[in-house]
């Protein structure tokens, strides 16, 4: 009976159950129709490397290209929420084709298995080049952007290690001119920093080479910045050596008068000044100028962990050298003392051309000359050991800075025995 009863009018029974299996695709996909997502510049991983490692080979990505651009079809409710990482493209490098290089491309979405997940174009046929593996090994520079707190000054850091080593296809390893890590720094930095950064390679443009296709001895190194107190310190420096003959200097000037180093407390408070190199204007003449690198003078003198704040920073120099000129000036007798003088004699001077003053001739400058006070100058005669007579000696002169005596001055000297003496 109950045979009789599910066989009876089959066919449409089994019409019915199509309809309604219609129906509910229809309504499927009016809630929830079929949609395609466009997904780009997926990376590529690889599989089977030790493929072409084991042959002591490297490979490359013909032109840089490793990345594919992918389709996903299904359901709205699953594709929206698809994401870049529910993507996965690989490809087998034991697949790679003898004649071209080329390697198809595997794309799935494991988180959501039942989506068509396609590549799309050519992209699904990726090439590879297999190249000589070669090694290079880099220094790892320290690159801080930013800058401390007020009256704080950013060391140069260090890495550790601070050596690597960098292996893989011949072509992209000699694009690699240096190796960097960056470490930013905040503007309230006030104490060393130490950190982990990521180690970038650079070509000789400063742009990063990737190094995807690379294998790195360290990838992640161990960083130290050291962040110093500063201070201000006078600058010291003066000129030697003589001018060319018959001239003098007039004035030296130098800018700046004060630099800023850096350092450890316990260094900072040893220093109270910078001493640069006196400026040698031997044979010098006229105006003489000279920017002066401070760090090319310091770079081997400066204290254990000093620094400068600004290691490009230089000093200008000027020097103003005038030909020298000569004028007369008279030396009042009055104002020559004598040296050696004798009890019981008597001591008269007098000029050879007036009796009451010696002409001295002095050189200088016009500028200096014009300074000259001859109530200022003095002199000096030695009378040592000398018996009573007539004698014309010379008067040392006290000119003061930036003159010079031309002739050495004489006076006449007479001495006389006092009567008393006798």
């Amino acid at each position: 009976m109950l045979k009789r009863s599910l066989t009876n009018n089959l066919g449409y029974k089994v019409l019915a159950l199509v309809i309604a299996v219609v129906l509910w695709m229809i309504v499927l996909n009016a809630e929830d129709p079929v949609i395609t997502r466009e997904f780009t510049n997926i990376a590529v991983t690889e599989e089977n490397v030790n493929v072409i490692s084991e042959a002591g080979k490297a490979y490359s990505y013909a032109d840089g290209v490793n990345t594919v651009n992918v389709k996903v079809s299904g359901h709205t409710s699953l594709v929206n929420n698809v994401t870049r990482n529910d993507i996965k493209a690989v490809v087998d490098l034991s697949k790679i084709s003898d004649t071209t290089g080329a390697v198809p491309v595997d794309v799935s979405c494991e988180r959501y298995p039942s989506l068509d997940v396609t590549t799309e174009g050519s992209s699904g046929i990726l090439r590879i080049e297999i190249e000589d593996l070669v090694r290079k090994s880099l220094n790892v520079q320290v690159t801080v952007t930013g800058t401390a707190a007020a009256g704080r000054y950013v060391g140069s850091g260090t890495a550790s290690p601070n050596l690597i080593t960098v292996s893989g296809p011949e072509s992209v390893v000699s694009e690699i001119e240096s190796a960097q890590v960056k470490v930013p720094v905040g503007k309230g930095t006030v104490s060393n920093i130490r950190t982990n950064s990521d180690v970038q390679l650079l070509d000789s443009s400063g742009n990063e080479v990737s190094s995807s296709v690379l294998t790195l001895s360290e990838s992640r190194v161990s960083v130290d910045v050291p962040i110093y107190k500063t201070k201000e310190v006078p600058i010291e420096m003066g000129i030697t050596g003589e001018p060319a003959a018959g001239y003098s200097v007039i004035s030296s000037e130098y800018e700046p008068k004060k630099i800023v180093i850096a350092g450890p407390d316990k260094a900072l408070k040893e220093i109270d000044s910078i001493k640069l190199s006196d400026y040698d204007i031997t044979g010098g003449k006229g105006k003489l100028q000279e920017s002066i690198s401070v760090m090319d003078q310091l770079e081997d003198s400066l204290p254990r962990g000093i620094v400068l704040t600004d290691p490009s920073i230089t000093v200008a120099l000027a020097v103003d050298i005038e030909k020298s000129g000569q004028e007369t000036f008279s030396l009042p007798v009055d104002q020559i003392k004598l040296t050696g003088a004798k009890a019981g004699y008597t001591y008269k001077v007098s000029g050879l051309k007036s009796a009451k003053n010696v002409d001295v001739v002095l050189n200088g400058t016009s500028q200096k000359l014009k300074e000259i006070d001859e109530s200022q100058l003095s002199g000096v005669i030695n009378v040592s050991n000398l018996t009573p007579g007539r004698y014309s000696l010379s008067v040392l002169v006290d000119t003061g800075s930036g003159v010079s005596v031309a002739d050495t001055p004489q006076a006449a000297v007479i001495i006389a025995q006092d009567e008393t003496e006798e």
